[in-house]
């Protein structure tokens, strides 16, 4: 499988009601994503109003389906990068 790191900006005018509003269903789908072995570490900027989401995936488009199953992505522009272990470091790829 291999790892991506998203990065999420919140949209311009999403409000922090909106955002609180998506919460709870947030953190259901993204324990589903986290137990399925797709979704890892999340933090989040909000002063930044940023997301950084690591995702775990066969492909990219595999890694983006599971981060727009995720009830934020609608309120998200996002990128995703692929990653790859530092230099030097044992990959299983």
């Amino acid at each position: 499988m291999k790892s991506f790191m998203v990065v999420a900006r919140i949209k311009d005018g999403v409000t922090p009601e909106e955002i609180k509003a998506l919460i709870p269903a947030e953190v259901i789908q993204a324990k589903i994503l986290e137990d399925k072995g797709l979704l890892g570490t999340i933090k989040v900027a909000m002063s930044k109003r940023t997301v950084f989401l690591e995702a775990f995936a066969d492909s990219e488009a595999a890694a983006i389906d599971s981060i727009k199953s995720l009830p934020m992505s609608e309120i998200w522009d996002f990128e995703l990068f692929e990653t790859t272990p530092p230099a030097g470091a044992a990959s299983n790829i």
